[in-house]
């Protein structure tokens, strides 16, 4: 696996400006003890990544391809990543106070105990997605999407926040 702890190329690439995708190609990419706090990150490939210690508070995200990324118990407070591929991503006690996942792709991917308080997560596809969230006070979930395989919390009335049931086959 490789690995870009403190002495990594990343920070130096992100700061001069260069194309963050050759840094990061490659699934299994390990990137550890990392501050991206604000950092502009819309677009990129984290498909695969393993972030670890890494500070993600108002990152922006949006469009970026974080497909079977490993973000468990990442701090992502206030973070964007509106239309975010997360297919498959590990966010398993992840923080998201405040965070936008609007109109993300988290299909299949695993939230077990992520902190939602107050996140928009309206128009998210949440398909095949375990859900079974910590706090989700005065989360937005209109039009997210779930369906029969969707892993929802005990006494979780989908219809009453707004999400829609899609049911369609599965390969």
């Amino acid at each position: 696996m490789d690995r870009l702890g403190q002495n990594g190329s990343l920070m130096d690439i992100l700061a001069t400006g260069r194309d963050v995708r050759a840094a990061v190609a490659g699934a299994g990419l390990l990137i550890e003890g990392r501050d991206f706090h604000g950092a502009d990150l819309r677009g990129q490939d984290f498909a695969g990544t393993r972030f670890h210690n890494c500070e993600l508070r108002g990152a922006r995200l949006d469009w970026a391809n974080l497909a079977g990324a490993c973000l468990n118990h990442a701090r992502l407070l206030n973070a964007s990543m509106t239309h975010a591929h997360l297919r498959g991503a590990l966010l398993k006690g992840a923080n998201l106070r405040a965070a936008r996942l609007a109109h993300a792709n988290l299909v299949d991917a695993d939230m077990t105990g992520a902190n939602l308080w107050q996140a928009d997560l309206s128009g998210a596809n949440l398909c095949g997605a375990t859900c079974l969230w910590g706090d989700i006070s005065k989360a937005r979930f209109a039009g997210a999407l779930y369906d029969e395989a969707t892993r929802l919390p005990p006494g979780f009335r989908p219809e009453a926040e707004g999400m829609i049931r899609f049911d369609m086959p599965r390969a």
